[in-house]
């Protein structure tokens, strides 16, 4: 079941849960191959298949164990720690995004243009999508009142959804 939600910032904006459900709003993000090779990095088969995997569901964030089941399934004798490495490089090169959206797990997803951040209901794991301005400049607020430079990770605020809000 799919759970809609208003949000100013994104029209078509829905709750997910961290590993099935996408909003409409869509992210699709194309892997810089030229990225890796100028670090002297190659693009095997692998790399674009678990690439493939991400790119697949732009809208969704999967577990390094959803990235590794979605691969055996078509490269069945890759090793899960093939996966796990190449979801770190693709972190590291800023071409995939690791999210800590709660239950002692991490999540992956393309890289967007746009920065956004998470609201994760703790009732029910729906995550929604939350675009940097409606944030109302807190990251530059931040950075003045503490003297602290902010680094480029993603926000997750956890609470209650308007749907169990309402059970």
């Amino acid at each position: 079941m799919r759970h809609r939600v208003d949000h100013p910032a994104c029209d078509d904006s829905e709750i997910e849960t961290p590993s099935s459900r996408p909003h409409e709003h869509s992210h699709a993000a194309p892997l810089d191959a030229a990225r890796l090779r100028a670090r002297g990095r190659r693009m095997t088969r692998q790399r674009l298949l678990i690439w493939e995997v991400l790119a697949g569901e732009p809208d969704h964030h999967l577990s390094a164990e959803d990235v590794v089941e979605r691969v055996h399934a078509r490269l069945p004798q890759l090793n899960p720690s093939t996966v796990y490495r190449t979801l770190d490089l693709l972190v590291a090169e800023g071409i995939v995004r690791r999210t800590d959206l709660g239950a002692d797990r991490a999540y992956y997803e393309p890289a967007h243009e746009h920065r956004h951040h998470h609201l994760v209901c703790e009732r029910c794991g729906a995550v929604m999508h939350v675009h940097e301005k409606s944030l109302g400049g807190l990251a530059k607020r931040l950075s003045k009142e503490h003297e602290f430079a902010l680094g480029e990770r993603e926000i997750a605020l956890f609470g209650t959804c308007r749907d169990c809000q309402r059970a």
